[in-house]
């Protein structure tokens, strides 16, 4: 059996289960229209991302001060160190871009953050 022989071009692939909500992009026949969705979706992908970890940001924040659960009892339930749930809590990204909670972006050189 040949291993280098890529998956079959006409049996679309599903999404990633948190994304099932954008299988319709492969409904129906290939398009020039399904393909410009598809760009500008990938092009959204780093807004996305931020998206994502503000939000996340906020709820350990809201689980840890309204309901008072423990960073070492949220650590397991995120697949990571009480250590790492405390730096999500602080807005620290792995990626390098650090903002505490509640702290502005510095003001680039035009002005905007």
């Amino acid at each position: 059996m040949d291993t280098d022989t890529p998956p079959a071009q006409d049996a679309p692939l599903q999404p990633p289960a948190p994304f099932q909500a954008l299988a319709h992009l492969l409904d129906g026949p290939e398009s020039i229209e399904q393909a410009a969705i598809l760009t500008q979706a990938l092009k959204a992908v780093p807004d996305l991302q931020r998206w994502l970890r503000e939000r996340r940001q906020h709820v350990v924040n809201t689980l840890h001060d309204r309901d008072k659960i423990s960073y070492t009892d949220m650590a397991p339930h995120l697949d990571v160190t009480p250590e790492r749930v405390s730096g999500i809590a602080r807005g620290h990204s792995r990626s390098g871009g650090k903002k505490r909670r509640g702290q502005a972006e510095d003001p680039g050189p035009d002005g905007t953050a």
